[in-house]
């Protein structure tokens, strides 16, 4: 008998730890490059088996905690390792050492990857302590479920300056119809919802398996839950759909696309092609599209000298803006105050005078990339920045006004797209129009600029707003308040175009604009509550662990 005990375990450990590895490889199946978002309905199904199968209550039994960790756990590797497997393109483009790309690589999978562990172990202790045996207990729990993992994703995206990376609502940033109900409950609704349609899957699945394996009828009412829900997102969002009717006319607005490989951005034998190619592409632009645009953009750090100093790139830029068009560029800005100097990435608006007449320094700096954490308190680090050098967060949302009558945009610089509060800052503060100005060559021929592509889309239908993305490299094109991404430069396979002169009439919302929900209250809604439910249960999961230590 004891023979037949441990065969047990062992084919119970490994069915588990499969499911576990059949999820994360499923999860990431739903994001780009392979595009399968209707994947994400089912992605979470095997995990969510080997953590709840066989949890029948609190009857004396130790809470498994060690266990559902580590199978959360490595679930969330297996996704972030090869979801987030564009980040080996660095080998090419970065000057950081191959060592140090790869510890990146498996530093920040493993991290997000602990988020998952804490869910497992925080779900299994919950259904552990309520029990899966009754019909009200499974409902409770098919709602509950999903709070926890929101929570998580609430966590992961406040923590450590934020990484709201890939969340699992981000999955179905194609899928229009469902993700409306963005603008009421944000992201965190729409993973809410995918999440839910796998916790009610997987407690039908778990009623039909050994050892006890219902065979009276019951009626599936997690099921039923699920597609009333699914049902009412697609309703609502049919209706937005319909009442969201582009007016007339718009304003017209040039994107500039260099293509400027990363490894010669900052060659200085390729400054003068930098010049040129940015004075063709913008020449092009004032003589293409019909009507001259209202305002013409370049991609972030599009310089090769900041635009504030005296040089090549300043005289270029005044000089195209005096053609009588406004111009918006990405550069760097370094400020010297003396004893310090500060470098900013920011975004320089040139009216028609050729004057620099308002500028916007970027908030949210990426860690590693733009700044080394810590360095300040050991210079010693400052040396292992890819530029060189540390720069400095701006301070204020700046909202650009132009045209006449003036129509108001606020600028979110390269992956800023991906935090939802400084969009919702923008919008109310007044901006009307998002423009993200992106340099996503470092991941060319890759699924990164296509899954930052992905984020975009829910700034718009949050704040109801239009969005205008120009990228170095990667896709530039607009996105309508509802989502839509229209006239996206080619990627094939990841790799962007040559050159690209993009021409978009967008309409600029009017006086009548009303903010959304979401834009009013952000996460207070729903994200904030699931983040403090989770915290909650993730400490009696704790607290549970310290009492049967004897389990671990």
């Amino acid at each position: 008998m004891a023979i037949i005990e441990q065969v047990k375990a062992g084919v119970s450990h490994y069915w588990r730890g499969g499911a576990a590895v059949l999820s994360g490889l499923l999860l990431a199946f739903s994001f780009p490059p392979f595009e399968s978002g209707q994947v994400a309905w089912v992605a979470l199904i095997p995990l969510l088996l080997a953590l709840l199968h066989g949890v029948r209550g609190d009857r004396g039994e130790a809470f498994r905690a060690k266990p559902s960790f580590l199978l959360g756990f490595a679930s969330g590797v297996i996704f972030w390792l090869v979801s987030m497997s564009w980040m080996l393109r660095l080998f090419e483009t970065s000057p950081a050492p191959a060592i140090l790309i790869v510890l990146g690589w498996i530093g920040l999978s493993v991290y997000c990857a602990l988020y998952f562990g804490v869910f497992a172990m925080t779900a299994v202790w919950i259904a552990g302590k309520i029990g899966t045996e009754k019909l009200w207990k499974t409902l409770f729990l098919t709602v509950l479920i999903p709070v926890l993992w929101v929570g998580g994703e609430m966590l992961r995206s406040s923590c450590f300056t934020g990484f709201p990376w890939n969340l699992l609502g981000i999955s179905q940033y194609r899928n229009l119809m469902l993700i409306q109900c963005a603008q009421w409950v944000g992201v965190p609704g729409v993973s809410a919802l995918v999440m839910l349609a796998n916790t009610g899957i997987a407690f039908t699945v778990m009623r039909q398996l050994p050892p006890r394996a219902e065979k009276q009828y019951r009626p599936n009412l997690e099921l039923f839950v699920v597609l009333m829900a699914i049902v009412l997102c697609f309703r609502s969002g049919m209706g937005l759909i319909r009442q969201y009717t582009p007016q007339e006319g718009g304003v017209s607005i040039a994107g500039i696309q260099p293509a400027i490989p990363q490894v010669k951005k900052w060659s200085q034998e390729q400054i003068d092609l930098i010049h040129s190619t940015f004075r063709r592409l913008s020449g092009q632009a004032l003589r293409e599209g019909g009507s001259r645009p209202d305002l013409v953009i370049w991609p972030e750090t599009a310089t090769p000298y900041c635009v504030t100093e005296e040089g090549e790139s300043k005289d270029l830029v005044s000089e195209l803006s005096r053609r009588g068009v406004p111009l918006l560029v990405g550069s760097m800005d370094v400020i010297n105050l003396g004893t310090q100097t500060l470098c900013y990435n920011g975004s320089f608006l040139f009216q028609t005078n050729g004057l620099l007449v308002r500028s916007y320094n970027k908030q949210h700096l990426v860690p590693f990339g733009e700044y080394i954490p810590l360095s300040e308190a050991i210079p010693a680090l400052a040396s292992l920045a890819p530029m060189g050098w540390n720069c400095s967060p701006g301070r204020e949302a700046t909202v650009f006004t132009v045209g006449d009558p003036a129509w108001a945009f606020s600028v979110m610089i390269c992956f800023e797209d991906i935090m939802a509060g400084l969009s919702r800052a923008f919008v109310k503060e007044g901006a009307r129009l998002l423009i993200n100005q992106t340099n996503d060559a470092w991941f060319d021929r890759s699924a990164g600029p296509i899954q930052h592509l992905s984020h975009c889309v829910f700034r718009c239908i949050e704040n109801r707003v239009p969005a205008i993305r120009v990228a170095n490299s990667g896709i530039s094109c607009l996105i309508q308040p509802t989502g839509l991404i229209v006239e996206p430069t080619r990627n094939d396979k990841g790799q962007a175009p040559e050159s690209v002169v993009s021409h978009w009439q967008v309409s600029i919302p009017g006086d009548d604009f009303e903010p959304t929900l979401y834009t009013r209250y952000g996460d207070w809604l729903f994200g904030i509550p699931c983040e403090v439910v989770a915290l909650v249960s993730f400490a009696g999961a704790l607290v549970a662990m310290k009492r049967k230590s004897g389990a671990l």
